[in-house]
């Protein structure tokens, strides 16, 4: 189609609605009664504040209003009878003109707004961000479409500067948590600390015989606070390694069954403080994974069943399954709701308030990540006063034990 499309009016029918913002566009361009013609002065178009382009079925631009000049950067006498593919980058020309053939096949409305990524294309190059409305229209008996097209560069530029804005913000407030959180986590057992060796000054300076066997449970819970700052500042260690990728894993022959009896004999006496105790059903079976981070996974899951069991019994089962070993804990505590599941294996989450459980609420988040690491899964299943089950499966022969740790893979629920 060439440019006598433009220079004289030419006799057009459009249907009653064009969209969203369209009533000025209908007002211009459709016909006042049904199945009645009349002329369209394209002129008017330049009134609009969009950027008007109107192309028929085979793709060619018949006509662009003022605005369309100025936002593409093209005299519109030389736009005409130019295939609309012009006014796109060139890595969407191939299939828009797919979505052009479509569009004919079935012409409908199409309001802007719609949350499509699109983007325009400028005379000299230059790309822009763009919302799109289009309109099916009928212009001298052939088929064509209205496009509607504004510039939103500007609109998405804040946008995404609000993203961020906001994204930063949850970040302090994240930020602010944790050390709350860890600022009280750690001054707990340091206050314990403090008290106990208050205590042996004065039991020291009494200088009796029975100083000894008063002594012992003193130290006794000296070690206990000692392991667990010991523990909170690892756990803060591995989350910063894990942050930068530096988990390494140093593999050897294991039984996980032997990995996991050892790692319940350490907590055993916490556990016992809660009121659970730990039921044990281990199963050999052998593999090659970093000792010391099996043991890590293990006891977070351990203390994590007696924090949330309720005193009541953790079972605790290994097996192997072919090329796999499995490892089960299982509670009776509260349960967790489903909407939680994937909460708990996040950084500082917990699906419980802080003020009612202890913790940094990263025990969960460094076992996925060790589990990931070793090329395994974690998963929990549970309802809410049922209890919770955490499943650990691991491959026995690790693929690629030598790379570099997979670290933030999202966990399997």
């Amino acid at each position: 189609m060439g440019s006598t499309a433009c220079e004289a009016p030419a006799r057009a029918r459009a249907p009653r609605h064009l969209g969203r913002g369209g009533g000025e566009r209908a007002r211009l361009l459709a016909a006042p009664g049904e199945g009645q013609r009349e002329a369209v002065d394209f002129s008017l178009l330049d009134s609009v504040p969009d950027a008007m382009v109107i192309a028929d079925e085979h793709g060619e631009i018949v006509h662009a209003n003022r605005e369309a000049e100025r936002l593409f950067g093209w005299p519109r006498s030389e736009l005409a009878g130019r295939p609309i593919e012009i006014l796109l980058p060139s890595r969407f020309r191939a299939e828009h003109r797919a979505h052009r053939t479509g569009y004919h096949a079935a012409p409908r409305t199409r309001p802007m707004g719609l949350g499509l990524d699109l983007s325009g294309l400028r005379k000299d190059g230059a790309e822009f961000a763009a919302e799109i409305s289009l309109s099916p229209i009928e212009v001298d008996g052939r088929r064509c479409v209205v496009a509607a097209v504004r510039d939103v560069t500007d609109r998405k530029l804040l946008e995404g500067r609000a993203r961020l804005w906001s994204k930063a913000q949850d970040e302090v407030r994240e930020r602010d948590e944790f050390l709350s959180v860890a600022s009280h986590e750690l001054r707990t057992p340091v206050t314990a600390l403090q008290l106990q060796l208050q205590l042996l000054h004065r039991l020291a300076a009494r200088g009796k015989d029975d100083v000894p066997r008063l002594l012992e449970p003193r130290v006794e819970a000296l070690e206990r606070q000692t392991r667990r700052i010991a523990l909170l500042v690892n756990e803060l260690l591995d989350v910063s390694r894990m942050r930068l990728g530096r988990l390494e894993l140093r593999y050897e022959a294991l039984d996980l069954a032997d990995v996991v009896r050892g790692a319940a004999a350490q907590v055993r006496e916490e556990v016992a403080r809660s009121g659970s105790v730990l039921q044990l059903d281990l199963a050999r079976a052998p593999g090659r994974w970093d000792r010391m981070r099996l043991e890590q996974v293990v006891t977070n899951l351990l203390l994590n069943a007696s924090k949330f069991g309720q005193g009541k019994p953790i079972a605790v089962e290994v097996e192997a399954d072919g090329p796999r070993a499995r490892l089960r804990v299982t509670d009776q505590g509260m349960g967790i709701a489903p909407e939680h599941h994937a909460r708990v294996f996040e950084r500082f989450e917990r699906a419980v308030p802080i003020a009612n459980y202890g913790g940094l609420g990263l025990g969960l988040y460094v076992a996925r990540q060790v589990v990931a690491a070793h090329g395994g899964e974690i998963r929990v299943e549970s309802l809410p006063g049922a209890g919770a089950t955490f499943t650990v499966e691991l491959p026995r022969d690790p693929p690629g034990e030598h790379a570099p740790a997979a670290l933030d893979a999202p966990a399997v629920h």
